[in-house]
């Protein structure tokens, strides 16, 4: 095991790496210059003589390598640069941020397992009953509806024709509990809904193909329940496969959270990327996308880790470098 746990962490460090260059790359590949665009903020830097002095103090007049190795260096010392449009410290934005956020991606798990395990288990109990049609239905219904599209008639149906939700806006939860969770209900299900259609998908599948195997059949024969059978003999066995999935689905909530941010005016860790990218802020959006492949990196290694302790043959697999 300690092996495994070795290589999953060598290449999640491998990828790491390889996504600060292409971060560093792609942010130099924006139209529009960064000095310029934050002129527009500050009548100050309309001055070439600044322009030109804060270019080199950023390190923008040296060659795009220097730029990535300095700016790697000073990003691992924790030295995260200081945003070219409000001249805030990146690395305080961003913790100032990252409770908002965290917030969200903790409102849509809870969406996508409240919501998509129940389907996915009644669907596979139910199979083949219009039960069945109707959840899986649903289901796929949940993961194709666009994240844009969804905001719009949830904020059009649950702000406008029954003002039950506020539309938009952040309530921190020390300043009003209630308003904090009436703030968040709104983006946490919209982000939750892509996960809540995989889980229900992949349960069903999974759990109709524990059901089928010899054991249960032999534990049918004995008498058992089929509600002890399906807790105690199948649970277990048929949430192996699913695990895989909560990588995939938390990429989809990260990367949708940026979209949801921006939509109902949560002033989080995505909205923060959003301008940035509005702005060319370069130091802002070279953080916000770095600590994003950590994030998912960091869950996709704990899937990793949970999925050779569940099942040994992923351990042996992964020592033998297959």
């Amino acid at each position: 095991m300690k092996s495994f746990i070795i290589n999953r962490i060598a290449y999640a460090l491998l990828i790491l790496f390889f996504v600060t260059i292409l971060v560093f790359s792609l942010a130099r590949l924006l139209p529009g210059d960064p000095i310029q665009a934050a002129a527009m903020f500050n009548a100050d830097l309309s001055n070439q003589e600044i322009v030109s002095e804060l270019r080199a103090r950023y390190g923008l007049d040296k060659p795009i390598y220097i730029q990535y190795v300095i700016w790697l260096k000073d990003f691992i010392q924790g030295d995260w640069g200081t945003s070219l449009g409000s001249g805030e410290d990146v690395l305080e934005m961003f913790f100032r941020r990252l409770p908002i956020t965290l917030e969200l991606f903790a409102g849509s798990v809870f969406w996508s397992l409240i919501i998509g395990l129940p389907l996915g288990v009644i669907s596979a109990v139910k199979r083949n009953s219009w039960l069945d049609a109707i959840l899986t239905t649903t289901s796929i219904f949940g993961v194709s509806i666009p994240v844009f599209w969804e905001g719009i008639i949830l904020i059009y149906l649950f702000a406008v024709i029954f003002p039950i939700l506020p539309p938009s806006g952040y309530v921190p939860f020390a300043e009003s509990p209630i308003d904090n969770i009436l703030s968040v209900i709104l983006p946490t299900f919209v982000m939750g809904t892509h996960g809540a259609g995989l889980f229900a998908r992949y349960v069903r599948s999974s759990l109709l193909e524990v059901l089928g195997q010899d054991y249960i059949r032999t534990a049918r024969a004995k008498g058992l329940r089929e509600k002890s059978i399906l807790l105690v003999h199948a649970a277990k066995p048929a949430m192996i496969p699913v695990v895989t999935i909560i990588g995939l689905a938390w990429g989809y909530v990260v990367s949708g959270s940026f979209l949801v941010e921006y939509m109902f005016a949560i002033p989080g860790l995505g909205r923060m990327g959003v301008d940035a990218v509005f702005a060319r802020d370069f130091p802002v959006i070279q953080a916000t996308l770095v600590m994003v492949t950590v994030n998912i990196l960091l869950v996709n290694l704990a899937v990793d880790l949970l999925y050779g302790y569940l099942d040994p043959r992923v351990r042996v697999r992964g020592n033998l470098g297959q």
